[in-house]
């Protein structure tokens, strides 16, 4: 699978597929914060299972990729799972960025962001979109410091037991 570079040399990127759902679902209990969020309830192996089954409208497997952040001891401390060519040709779609809350703030995301736009500019991608549910506040203050816009809104949203509303946010590369 495709990987891409990251400046953070105690970490390394992993290229993922549904076999590795497992062992997202630690992963996704240290994101439980997000989890209960965006779905209203705390993770379960269901909930590392959908990354890997779950496709926007006209897109496969085949167009989905989920990269994971590894610690040097293995263990998987972040996620960045992606659509190509989603909405549109030449733009692609960051569908999840999930930083386990125990390295929140290093500066984990940002690096993982970077090495990734780097990799799609690489692949004369033009645009990257993403939606951000309207109550995180810790999101959309990261992703506009990372130079996106908001393009629109969306929803509401049905996702787990809660409605959302969703801010698209695009920049271009």
């Amino acid at each position: 699978m495709t990987k891409f570079p990251i400046s953070l040399s105690a970490y390394e990127i992993e290229g993922l597929i549904g076999i590795d759902a497992p062992r997202l679902v630690p992963l996704y209990r240290a994101c439980s914060d997000y989890v209960v969020l965006e779905r209203g309830q705390p993770p379960d192996a269901a909930s590392a299972n959908e990354e890997f089954e779950n496709f926007p409208p006209g897109r496969t497997e085949a167009d989905k990729f989920v990269f994971g952040l590894k610690a040097a001891d293995g263990e998987l401390v972040g996620l960045l799972a992606c659509v190509r060519d989603y909405p549109r040709a030449g733009c692609w779609w960051i569908a999840l960025l999930m930083i386990d809350k125990a390295f929140r703030g290093k500066g984990l995301a940002r690096a993982l962001c970077d090495g990734f736009f780097t990799w799609l500019k690489s692949q004369a991608v033009e645009r990257v979109e993403l939606g951000v549910l309207v109550e995180n506040e810790p999101a959309l203050r990261f992703w506009r410091l990372q130079n996106f816009e908001l393009e629109r809104m969306a929803g509401p949203i049905a996702i787990g037991t809660k409605q959302h509303m969703v801010q698209v946010l695009g920049r271009s590369l």
